[in-house]
């Protein structure tokens, strides 16, 4: 499966440390709230939207390299009338997260499954990026950039999933 992240034709790619304030200058309040939120995302949309958010989940596979399994997986979050709001890719390193990832609901948000299991996790956020993605653009029947972000979050002290999600415009409707 060739997935959008692969396609994603970056305009600007931003480290999050080092452009923080610039972010902060640059763009409106409902574009912070979603790229640099340390929170639950999903937790943040179904606040905003009044609506439960689930998971298409398009593809997922295990992979093991330099004896390390990682599970990969792809999905579309929507809400509960099917309207897609994200594509998201994440990358599971196993080696000491067998028992997390076995915790966590294959059919819901990575997010709410740590929420809903009160597992204690820290949000790394690598990047932002703006840009393009007509795989993106045919799917959500929009023509124009779309932004997206990089993190990482970690369990124990431990890097246990990378994850990478671009966001459907429609997301900023919410705010009005």
């Amino acid at each position: 499966m060739t997935s959008y992240i692969e396609r994603f034709i970056p305009i600007c790619s931003m480290q999050i440390k080092s452009t923080q304030y610039k972010l902060n200058q640059s763009r409106t309040i409902p574009l912070q709230l979603i790229l640099i939120n340390e929170g639950s995302y999903t937790k943040t949309i179904q606040y905003l939207n009044n609506t439960k958010t689930r998971i298409k989940t398009l593809q997922k596979y295990c992979k093991k390299l330099n004896k390390v399994n990682r599970k990969i997986r792809y999905v579309w979050l929507e809400t509960s009338i099917y309207a897609k709001l994200t594509f998201a890719r994440s990358l599971w390193l196993l080696v000491q997260n067998k028992r997390l990832f076995k915790s966590i609901n294959k059919t819901s948000p990575i997010g709410l499954s740590f929420i809903e299991n009160k597992i204690d996790i820290h949000k790394n956020i690598h990047e932002i990026y703006y840009g393009y993605c007509q795989n993106f653009e045919k799917e959500l029947k929009f023509k124009g950039p779309v932004w997206g972000r990089k993190y990482t979050l970690y369990y124990k002290n431990h890097s246990s999933v990378t994850i990478q999600e671009i966001f459907s415009p429609n997301i900023l409707r919410f705010f009005h």
